[in-house]
């Protein structure tokens, strides 16, 4: 089964428990700062040296293999060449767009005025925002990771790298669903729309909740996280289940992450981490009262008995 490569700095498997101190702050995607080692004896550096020799080597012949079969798998004549830099140009003039599809990966060619009206589905009922909210929704955000960097006491450094600032806002374009079926060949499939977010202020925070939840999932026993899964829990049902009478289902849901209820999916990820029995250690007590009480008013916290580790 797949494992997180940060999700073993984070996550003990051996004995369930989270430590954000062992996260090592050059191993986060987001990571700020890169610096240079201290020069180590002669003896190693002389090794080093060696060894890049021969990693350069390695290198630069498998890139001149891929090449070569590139060019031999892929030569295109002269008609489709010059097709090919017309379609750049056009694409250039802002006269087409092209984009690859959302099943297959093919590229789709679309006229501008055909491509935005596919797109009216995505934004008919989207609120207008503005800079100035963004920026006041990245330090609401930020104030929420600082909190919990305090309350779980990572790295100075790793701390750093979960704070988000002057990020651009995502944008937003549409994939052709070629493998729907559509009567209209003018306009064409229905489109999905994608939203390039690992740039997004968000970004940090759902890392970081994310961090938390993947253990939690790849313990479960009720998820299948990839095909192989499903089909070896299948087989697995198949030769140890009586199947007389067993009906075997499957659904496909519009809009699945627009339409999924957020306080029901809170209470389903509470409940799943509850039911695990994880541990997190060098939590700040103090802290993580405060940040309850900022949070949640008196009422919730006295129906969930927490007030008593609440400040007043």
């Amino acid at each position: 089964m797949y494992t997180h490569p940060f999700d073993t700095q984070f996550f003990n498997v051996c004995d369930k428990t989270y430590c954000m101190n062992r996260i090592y702050p050059t191993t986060l995607p987001f990571n700020k700062r890169v610096y240079i080692p201290r020069r180590t004896n002669d003896h190693m550096e002389a090794q080093f040296t060696i060894a890049r020799t021969k990693l350069r080597q390695i290198l630069g012949l498998y890139i001149k293999r891929q090449r070569q079969n590139k060019t031999d798998a892929q030569q295109l004549g002269i008609k489709p060449a010059c097709g090919l830099q017309k379609l750049i140009q056009r694409t250039r003039n802002g006269e087409v767009i092209c984009l690859p599809t959302d099943n297959s990966g093919r590229m789709s060619i679309d006229s501008l005025p055909n491509y935005i009206q596919a797109m009216q589905p995505h934004i008919a009922n989207t609120k207008v925002t503005t800079v100035q909210a963004h920026d006041e929704r990245e330090k609401v955000l930020n104030a929420h990771m600082m909190m919990w960097t305090i309350v779980l006491g990572p790295q100075k450094r790793t701390a750093k790298n979960f704070q988000a600032w002057n990020n651009d806002i995502p944008a937003l374009y549409g994939l052709r669903k070629d493998h729907k079926v559509f009567t209209d060949p003018i306009a064409g499939p229905p489109t999905r729309p994608v939203c390039g977010a690992n740039i997004a202020s968000n970004y940090r925070i759902s890392y970081f909740l994310s961090m938390i939840i993947r253990p939690i999932i790849r313990m479960s026993l009720d998820v299948c996280d990839s095909t192989e899964d499903l089909l070896s829990r299948i087989s697995d049902c198949n030769k140890t289940c009586d199947l007389t009478g067993c009906i075997v289902g499957s659904i496909d849901v519009v809009s699945l992450y627009p339409s999924i209820d957020v306080d029901f999916a809170v209470e389903k990820c509470v409940e799943m981490i509850n039911e695990s029995q994880v541990e997190f250690c060098n939590v700040n007590t103090e802290e993580l009262g405060l940040l309850l009480r900022l949070t949640y008013n008196n009422e919730y916290l006295v129906k969930h008995n927490l007030s008593s580790f609440c400040p007043q």
